[in-house]
């Protein structure tokens, strides 16, 4: 019976997908002794705030022949978004489905037996934890870094602070603070490279993207994506969404704006917005945008997000009332996990759908889908990509 599974969640991007997240997939399974795997995958648009390289059927698929009974979608809310709202509506699908006992995530390894400490003083933040971030932040520093330093001082484990500051341990931090007593955390053990630029059998996925840019993904993919890979299949793995496609856009976006509107975005804050207009009249591309404007307190990824935010017309007031997901689109499932969907429909508090049809078309979370959708189809290199609406006319994934 699927009631009596263990269905075990994974939050990810797969952007592309690689033999490190097979690794994953399948640690996560022996770990936890899992029946069924489930993947909550960002759609077109990833927590480091740029659009997905790679169309968001062909990264579930390859989830799908490589470990993954069920993917579905995290929603562009949540998943162009800070660390904290990007666990937090992982998790709330997890939750909303009822089933899930467990949530499964990359750790460095050294970092494991700290988590069950970290994840107590993420829970009840004590005025110790709360003091020692306040001191950091009133010294110019950024929020995960003053985050990082303040756990190191209440654990009092030197060195710990560089650790955790790595985007991979911060998502793992917001997971931990983020799940109910009812899921349960399953680390695994990562290897291979997270940020790595080296490509090889466990390249990371940042490698993969930039030797994508470089047009020599086919090369690089013989070693580091698992067969089968439908990265691998004729010319799909050319038919990318570069970068700095919509950087045109962008900056018309910036420099057509009124002060107040660009104010009002999400993410934006102490003057930012400033800095975004000058510097939009003084450069040519996303990149060299983030570039001329980013400082110790907006980070990279920040700005980037913010980036995406503007395109999307996504404000702060937008933001926060769509704080938790509406429903979970399908993007594909293998045949032997049927059991498990009508489980899901069944128990779940939270709406599944898989046919586009059955999309609710004036909810909030599906029109800024639908927004992120048309933008990433504009800058996509495929010209059949580039037409219509793919959210609309591309099949489930069945396995």
């Amino acid at each position: 019976m699927v009631k009596t599974s263990r269905i075990c969640a994974v939050i990810c991007e797969y952007d592309p997908f690689h033999n490190g997240h097979r690794h994953h997939l399948a640690e996560a399974r022996r770990l936890f002794g899992a029946d069924y795997i489930v993947c909550i995958m960002s759609g077109v648009l990833t927590q480091r705030g740029t659009f997905a390289r790679y169309d968001k059927y062909i990264r579930a698929r390859s989830a799908l022949l490589n470990g993954a009974d069920l993917v579905l979608e995290l929603p562009v809310r949540f998943s162009c978004a800070s660390a904290q709202e990007f666990a937090a509506g992982g998790v709330a699908i997890a939750n909303g489905l009822n089933l899930c006992s467990a949530l499964s995530f990359g750790c460095e390894p050294d970092l494991i037996p700290l988590l069950p400490d970290l994840a107590a003083i993420l829970k009840t933040e004590p005025s110790e934890f709360k003091d020692a971030l306040r001191a950091h932040l009133s010294l110019g520093m950024s929020y995960p870094a003053a985050h990082a330093a303040a756990l190191q001082d209440c654990l009092s484990v030197p060195g710990l602070a560089p650790r955790l500051s790595a985007p991979n341990a911060i998502l793992a931090l917001e997971y931990l603070k983020a799940l109910p007593d009812t899921i349960v955390p399953v680390p695994v053990p990562r290897i291979g490279a997270y940020h790595g630029t080296e490509t090889g059998p466990f390249a990371s996925a940042g490698a993969l993207r930039s030797a994508a840019e470089s047009g020599t993904l086919c090369t690089s993919a013989q070693a580091a994506m698992p067969d089968p890979s439908p990265y691998l299949d004729a010319e799909a793995y050319g038919w990318i969404h570069p970068l700095n496609a919509l950087s045109d856009v962008l900056l018309y976006q910036i420099r057509t704006s009124r002060p107040e509107s660009l104010a009002a975005i999400h993410g934006m804050a102490e003057g930012i917005h400033n800095r975004f207009m000058d510097c939009a009249t003084e450069t040519i591309s996303r990149e060299s945008l983030i570039s001329a404007i980013k400082n110790k307190r907006f980070t990279y990824a920040r700005l980037s997000r913010i980036c995406s935010s503007i395109l999307l017309d996504l404000t702060s007031e937008k933001a926060h009332a769509l704080d938790v997901p509406q429903y979970a689109r399908i993007l594909g499932f293998r045949r032997t996990a049927a059991p498990l969907l009508s489980a899901l429909k069944a128990a779940g508090d939270l709406p599944l759908i898989d046919r586009a049809r059955d999309l609710p078309k004036s909810s909030t979370q599906y029109l800024l889908d639908h927004r992120a959708q048309i933008l990433w189809s504009l800058g996509c290199q495929n010209p059949e990509y580039r037409t219509g609406n793919r959210d609309l006319s591309a099949p489930t994934q069945i396995i």
